[in-house]
């Protein structure tokens, strides 16, 4: 029985290494290291992964607005990834951050606007003050 279990095993990691010969996402087959030499030549072109994520870090703070990215996108879901509007969704481009902050302040103390009040109480409702005012200044420049 042992043998059955370790040929039954062997023949499943054969399969599986048949069937999947390149599973990395760079198209880079599965039995390639990046070590010795080829680790120099990748840290020498992009550096190690502390300055690399140092130079994300640095990135992202010259965008005022990358706090509220992700914010974004769920807005973007709705309102269309420029704020153009999206059927029932109003257009927010154009509209100053003031009435964008006092609109998601009044939807984030649950007041009823329009017929879309409900929609928005959840996605107000988790906004810090802070990210009102960086969405209401976005807004303001799309």
């Amino acid at each position: 029985m042992k043998s059955y279990i370790l040929f039954t095993t062997t023949a499943l990691i054969a399969t599986i290494a048949v069937a999947y010969t390149n599973l990395e996402y760079r198209g880079v087959p599965n039995n390639v290291q990046c070590i010795g030499d080829c680790y120099k030549e990748y840290v020498a072109l992009n550096g190690t992964a502390p300055e690399i994520e140092q130079r994300k870090k640095a990135l992202a703070a010259q965008d005022e607005f990358s706090s509220i990215k992700g914010l974004w996108a769920g807005c973007a879901a709705c309102h269309g990834t420029e704020g153009q509007g999206n059927g029932p969704f109003p257009k927010l481009a154009g509209q100053s951050a003031d009435y964008i902050e006092s609109r998601l302040y009044a939807y984030k103390n649950r007041e009823t606007i329009g017929a879309m009040s409900s929609t928005m109480w959840a996605q107000a409702g988790m906004l810090s003050d802070s990210d009102i005012a960086t969405i209401g200044k976005y807004v303001e420049t799309l």
